[in-house]
C-alpha cells in the first residue's frame, strides 16, 4: 500500500493576521477620523477585520458568513449596513492608512530612490448589472468593446519596490445603466458627483486630497491615455512633476523652435541617433495652454522593442532628468497593473453582488486594504515569494476542504473503523484500499500522489 500522509501543518491565522494589522497601523484612529462611528453594537474593528478577511475566502461575504455565523455574534445585515453606510469617508480611510504604511517602510528603503504617484485605470466589470447604482458602458480597451460596469481610476504610491494603493474612484459615464441620486452635502453625494465627472479632473482630485492629508512623491506617472498639455499644467501647479507617455496624435501640439508640432512632426524634423542606444530622440518643447504658463518638457522617442520600426514617446516635466532616468522611472508603472491583476485575480475585485454604489465602493477599500496586508507580508520577507503566494499562505485557513484531504480522512476513518475487526487482516485492507485507489480518477490520483511527497 502507498503511504498517503496528513499534512498537520497549521494554518495562517487569517483574522489574527487581519487584526494584527490593523492594531499595527492604528486602523481604529484613522476609522474615527474618516467618520466611522458606531455607538452600540458590534464594534467597528471587529466587522471590518470580518469584511477584510472574506477577502481572502474563495466564497462571497455572505457564503462565507453562512459556514461561519456558528462562531460569530452578528448578523449579515449587519455587516451589509457598514458597507452601505454613505457617511464614511473611505478615500480618506485608505489616504490616511497608506501614510501610516510610507512611514513604517521609509526606514527600510534606500534615500536614493525615487518615489512616484502612478495613476491608471481598468474595468471593473458588472455584465448583468441592471439595477446597479451609477453602472454604465464604459470603453473596455483590453476587450476593445463597450462593457457594463465601471472605470475602475486608481491613484497608487511606489517606492521602485512596494505598491501601495493610495485612493480611487469608481468611474461613471453619460450612457448609464441606472441613475443615482446624490446629495452634495455627505460623502456618499460627493463620491457619486465624483464618479460623473471627467477622469482628468478625478485625477486632479485624488492628488489633491493625497498630498492635503500628507501622502507625497515628486513624480506623476501615468499612460498616454491621461496626458495633455492641459494635466501637465494642472500637475505643475500641485507642485508635481510628471512622467508619461505621450499620444502621438496630429491633434496634440507642442512648441518646438518657435513652430506647433505634434510629436510625429518632430520626429521626421530631428535626425536620430544611430546604433543600439535605449532612445532614439530627446529634444525640449514647450507645453502651451491659452492664459497659462509656459512648461516646459523633455520628450525622449524610445525604440519598441515590439515592433523595431515602431517608437514610443515619453515625457517629463523635470527637464533635469536623463533619457535614462525618464526610461527607468515610467518603468516604475508597472507594478499598478501587477496590482489590479492580484484585486481581479485573488482578492475578488468584481465579485460582490450589491446593488448600491456605496456598498461597491467600500467593498473596493476591503480590497485595497487586503493587497496592502499582503504588500507590507511581502516587504518584511527575507524570500522571495511573490504577493501570490503569500495570498495563498493567507487563504489556507478559510480554504474549503480539498478532495485530496477528504479522501485522506476516509481512508483513516476506514482503517480505524476496522483496525480491530480479526477478519480482515492488514494484508486484505491493504488490498481493498489499493483497488479504491486505483478506481479513482486520474485527477485524484496525482492530487494524491502530489500530497503523499
Amino acid at each position: 500500500m502507498k503511504s498517503i500522509t496528513r499534512n498537520n501543518r497549521p494554518s495562517v491565522g487569517t483574522l489574527a493576521s487581519v487584526q494584527t494589522f490593523f492594531t499595527r497601523f492604528h486602523l481604529s484612529q484613522i476609522a474615527r477620523t474618516s467618520n466611522v462611528v458606531k455607538t452600540k453594537g458590534v464594534p467597528f474593528h471587529v466587522l471590518f477585520g470580518y469584511l477584510v478577511s472574506t477577502i481572502f475566502s474563495n466564497k462571497s461575504m455572505y457564503r462565507d458568513y453562512l459556514k461561519h455565523q456558528d462562531q460569530l455574534n452578528f448578523s449579515d445585515k449587519t455587516f451589509r449596513n457598514l458597507l452601505n453606510n454613505g457617511k464614511i469617508n473611505w478615500q480618506k480611510f485608505l489616504i490616511r492608512l497608506c501614510r501610516q504604511i510610507i512611514q513604517f517602510i521609509k526606514p527600510l528603503t534606500d534615500s536614493a530612490r525615487k518615489e512616484v504617484f502612478i495613476v491608471d485605470d481598468s474595468m471593473y466589470e458588472r455584465a448583468y448589472a441592471k439595477h446597479v447604482e451609477l453602472a454604465a458602458f464604459p470603453f473596455d480597451h483590453a476587450k476593445h468593446r463597450q462593457t457594463r460596469g465601471f472605470r475602475f481610476l486608481q491613484l497608487g504610491w511606489s517606492d521602485g519596490n512596494t505598491f501601495l494603493p493610495v485612493t480611487f474612484s469608481l468611474l461613471s459615464g453619460q450612457n448609464q445603466v441606472c441613475g443615482a441620486k446624490a446629495d452634495a452635502r455627505t460623502h456618499s453625494g460627493k463620491r457619486k458627483l465624483q464618479a460623473q465627472r471627467k477622469a482628468t479632473d478625478v485625477v486632479r482630485e485624488l492628488l489633491s486630497s493625497a498630498l492635503s492629508q500628507g501622502v507625497r512623491a515628486p513624480y506623476v506617472l501615468f499612460d498616454s491615455w491621461f496626458s495633455s498639455p492641459k494635466m501637465f499644467h494642472q500637475l505643475r501647479e500641485l507642485r508635481l512633476h510628471t512622467v508619461a507617455m505621450v499620444k502621438r496624435s496630429k491633434k496634440v501640439h507642442y512648441r518646438f523652435n518657435g513652430q506647433m508640432m505634434d510629436v510625429k512632426a518632430i520626429f521626421k524634423a530631428q535626425k536620430k541617433r544611430r546604433g543600439r542606444s535605449r532612445y532614439l530622440l530627446s529634444v525640449l518643447v514647450e507645453a502651451v495652454v491659452e492664459g497659462e504658463a509656459i512648461v516646459p518638457l523633455k520628450l525622449v522617442y524610445v525604440r519598441n522593442r515590439r515592433k523595431r520600426k515602431d517608437y514610443l514617446v515619453l515625457a517629463s516635466t523635470d527637464t533635469q532628468l536623463s533619457e535614462d532616468e525618464v526610461i527607468q522611472l515610467y518603468g516604475k508603472c508597472w507594478s499598478i497593473e501587477v496590482y489590479f491583476k492580484m484585486c481581479k485575480q485573488y482578492l475578488r475585485l468584481a465579485k460582490y453582488q450589491g446593488l448600491s454604489y456605496d456598498g461597491i465602493f467600500a467593498h473596493t477599500a476591503c480590497v485595497a486594504i487586503g493587497y496592502s496586508l499582503l504588500a507590507v507580508q511581502h516587504r518584511e520577507q527575507e524570500d522571495d515569494r511573490t504577493l501570490g503566494e503569500l495570498f495563498y499562505l493567507m487563504v489556507d485557513e478559510l480554504a474549503d476542504i480539498s478532495l485530496a484531504e477528504a479522501i485522506r480522512q476516509l481512508l483513516d476513518l476506514f482503517q480505524e473503523a476496522f483496525k480491530d475487526e480479526y477478519v480482515l487482516s492488514e494484508k486484505v485492507m491493504d488490498q481493498i484500499i489499493e483497488k479504491f485507489l486505483g478506481k479513482l480518477p486520474t485527477g485524484c490520483r496525482k492530487q494524491l500522489a502530489k500530497a503523499a511527497v
